[in-house]
Formats: structure tokens, C-alpha cells, sequence
């Protein structure tokens, strides 16, 4: 699918989005329509309505089997990268709170740092992510300078020791949900599925029309309908297949909690 088409319903407003598939979906289906009640007489269609109708059921079970498997697969992957983002939060929050295992000036650094980043990642990465873009360069120095603190310290006692190697494994792991993040903005769904989804609607459609209805304003209205329901769950599958784009996006809400629950925390404020 055009990244420019793309583009312009992410950044719709989501009912328009949805209006907007359905109306193309609606229009693209009556005038197939039209060109097929020109090309193939009505007598002729009609007389074979018994066969249309069988074929039209098994291809309209077997595309909706595929638009089912692909929606609950792209609101499954919304959901792991909005969980995704959650952990990332929660482990920045851990990090933060474990500092206070750290001698100074190390815990001060660190505390710094990591507020630094929750603050980056929701005034810088977020609107780059919403506008299809990675900025991540500064989000990945902040995490660096955390990680050179912490190996850099040389504990002299057991305590410090243990928290210190609790937090670089924790650190380890919000490297890993930061980099899903950024996976789960850039990912797309391969072009043979949509290759497929398109193909299946056209198909579908195309059996709807070779309908012999005896009131062509209703077959319109029928195959216009049937249009618009596929259009309604195409677009569903294209904004969900965005999570950080559009008004559906995935928030920063964990990460605004996070700098303000710092802020109300007993260590001193970065």
C-alpha cells in the first residue's frame, strides 16, 4: 500500500479515517458494479445466481477467515507494544528507586540521568515516533551514561554490590524493551498479506456483482454495504498497524506518570 496513503489516514482524525475507507470501499464496489451490468447482460447473470450464490459463500468464508487472522494478529501486536512501553516506564521507575542503594555521587548521576530520559522520551521520541520517524540517539546516550556509572563503581561492600548488579540487570532489560518500542513503531505488515487482503476484497466483490438482482438500486446498495464492511475492517487493520500514529496512538501516560511520581519521591529532585 502507497506510504503516502498511509500517511494521510494515520494522520486523520479516526472517524474520518474510518469514514473515508468506507466511503472509497462504497464508491470502488458500485462502480465495479456499473462495469459489470454493462459487460455481462442481467438475463445472463440471473440465470446463474444459484452458482454465484455458492461460490460468493465459500470465498466470503475463506477472506474472512484471513481478515479475522490478520485484525486479531495486528490488536495483538498493539497490545505487545503497549505493554512494551509499560515495561520500559516501570523499569526506569525501578532503576530510579534502587539508587538509593548507591553512594553518592553516583545515585545523584544516575537519579539525573534517568529523569533526563523519561523527559526525552516523551517531549523528543514520542512526537518523532507519531510523526513515522526515529529520534533515538539522545534516549540511547542517557541509558549509556547510566550504564557507565554504574560499571565504573567499585563497591566496597556486599550491600552496594548486589545493587549494583541488580540494576545493570535491569538496565539490560530496558535496553530491551526500548529497542521493541522502536521495533513495534517501524514494523509493517508484509506485502503479500495486503497483496492478498486487496486481491480477496476485489474478488469478493466481483462475485457480489455477478448477482442478476432484479432491482439494480438494491444490488448497488447491496455491494455498496458489502464495500464498506470490508473497507471498515481494512482500515482497522492499517491505524492498528501504526500503534504510535494517529489518534489511536499508543500514549506516554506511563512515562508522564513516572516524572511525576519522581517528583514526590523523598530523594533529591534532579
Amino acid at each position: 500500500m502507497s506510504f503516502r496513503l498511509i500517511e494521510w489516514l494515520c494522520g486523520l482524525p479516526t472517524r474520518l479515517a474510518v469514514a473515508a475507507a468506507m466511503l472509497a470501499s462504497a464508491i470502488l464496489a458500485s462502480a465495479g458494479l456499473v462495469m459489470v451490468h454493462r459487460l455481462i447482460p442481467h438475463r445472463m447473470r440471473s440465470g446463474h445466481n444459484d452458482v454465484a450464490g455458492f461460490t460468493i459463500g465459500i470465498a466470503g468464508v475463506v477472506y474472512a477467515v484471513l481478515l479475522a487472522f490478520i485484525a486479531v494478529a495486528v490488536w495483538q501486536g498493539y497490545g505487545q507494544a503497549d505493554a512494551v512501553v509499560q515495561t520500559e516506564a516501570n523499569l526506569v521507575d525501578n532503576l530510579y528507586r534502587d539508587t538509593a542503594g548507591l553512594p553518592d555521587p553516583q545515585a545523584s548521576n544516575v537519579r539525573h540521568t534517568l529523569y533526563v530520559y523519561a523527559e526525552t522520551v516523551v517531549q523528543d521520541e514520542w512526537p518523532a515516533m507519531a510523526a513515522g520517524l526515529e529520534e533515538d540517539a539522545a534516549g540511547w546516550q542517557l541509558l549509556d551514561s547510566v550504564h557507565l556509572e554504574l560499571v565504573q563503581l567499585h563497591p566496597q561492600d556486599l550491600g552496594t554490590a548486589t545493587v549494583q548488579a541488580h540494576m545493570l540487570l535491569a538496565l539490560t532489560d530496558l535496553y530491551n524493551a526500548r529497542r521493541g518500542r522502536f521495533h513495534s513503531a517501524v514494523v509493517e505488515l508484509p506485502q503479500v498479506l495486503w497483496w492478498n487482503l486487496l486481491a480477496g476484497a476485489a474478488l469478493l466483490l466481483v462475485f457480489s456483482c455477478l448477482f442478476g438482482a432484479p432491482n439494480f438500486i438494491m444490488h448497488a446498495a447491496t455491494v455498496s454495504l458489502l464495500g464498506m464492511s470490508i473497507g471498515l475492517v481494512l482500515v482497522l487493520i492499517l491505524l492498528l498497524t501504526h500503534p504510535f500514529e494517529g489518534d489511536n496512538h499508543i500514549s506516554a501516560a506511563a512515562f508522564n506518570v513516572l516524572t511525576r511520581d519522581v517528583e514526590r519521591m523523598a530523594y533529591p529532585h534532579p
